[in-house]
């Protein structure tokens, strides 16, 4: 899996990343600890669908709930 790292300055910093299965995800790391995440749409590359924003307890918690158990 690649992932791709871009800083946002003022803002925080951008990871991008491509799933197997041919989805691409963006979380947005902002400077105050806030994370958001989206999907981005295959037919436009440049529309974004936020799925959620996320504090530190919860992505503690989702971290646990997707990679925590085999």
């Amino acid at each position: 899996m690649n992932i791709r790292e871009c800083p946002l300055p003022g803002i925080g910093v951008k990871y991008q990343f491509d799933t197997k299965s041919g989805n691409q995800l963006v979380i947005i790391k902002h400077e105050d600890g806030r994370r958001e995440l989206f999907s981005v749409d295959p037919s436009d590359q440049e529309e974004l669908t936020l799925i959620a924003e996320l504090e530190d307890d919860e992505c503690v918690t989702l971290s646990g709930l997707i990679g925590g158990w085999s």
